[in-house]
């Protein structure tokens, strides 16, 4: 049966505990990547985010994928990053992602699916990439629509909400189709996504 998002968050977070510092401080969405490392790169891996701070998890991350066994200590991790550029995913989730998403009404939960979303429309997009997209500023109010939207359904236990959020998907999905079927790069990229989707 497929993991739906809340029994993921909650396997996630009992995993992260188990961590050593600073590992349990990472991201939700990295803690399955940390978990299928060997004991050997785990312990690099710490040592390197101890030194830079959690925001470089993901460029860690994908700097071993990437590396192989040439990496055999903390320093040469650290020595594959481009420590002026901007972490991939850089924002105050890294640090603390269940108190300050919630301050911005946002949960990690929401950024997992999002991205989730993004790699099961575009197959072959990076799990680094799907994450940085999200932390995008282009993407934020696709973010906010994801985490709106389960807080709207997660509130819905009367009949007239359930028929008025029931209405609005309906119309905005009309919208939505209007949208691509008025733009052939949208036609053509949802036809290259979804092979049984056909324009209205």
């Amino acid at each position: 049966m497929k993991e739906d998002a809340e029994s993921k968050a909650r396997r996630r977070r009992s995993i992260r505990e188990s961590f050593p510092t600073p590992l349990n401080q990472i991201a939700l969405r990295h803690v399955d990547t940390v978990q299928s490392l060997d004991e050997d790169r785990k312990t690099i891996l710490a040592k390197a985010l101890t030194k830079v701070g959690v925001a470089y998890t993901a460029n860690c991350l994908a700097a071993i994928k990437s590396s192989g066994d040439s990496i055999k200590s903390e320093n040469d991790l650290i020595a594959t990053l481009n420590l002026s550029e901007i972490p991939i995913h850089s924002n105050s989730t890294e640090h603390n992602d269940d108190r300050s998403s919630d301050v911005q009404g946002v949960e990690e939960i929401d950024i997992d699916y999002l991205a989730s979303l993004l790699i099961q429309c575009y197959p072959d997009m990076p799990r680094a990439t799907a994450d940085a997209l999200v932390g995008s500023e282009v993407m934020a109010f696709s973010l906010r629509v994801v985490s709106t939207t389960r807080l709207a359904l997660g509130e819905a236990k009367s009949d007239f909400i359930i028929t008025v959020l029931y209405t609005l998907f309906e119309e905005k999905l009309d919208e939505i189709e209007q949208i691509i079927s008025s733009n052939p790069a949208f036609v053509k990229a949802m036809q290259l996504s979804r092979s049984d989707w056909k324009p209205n």
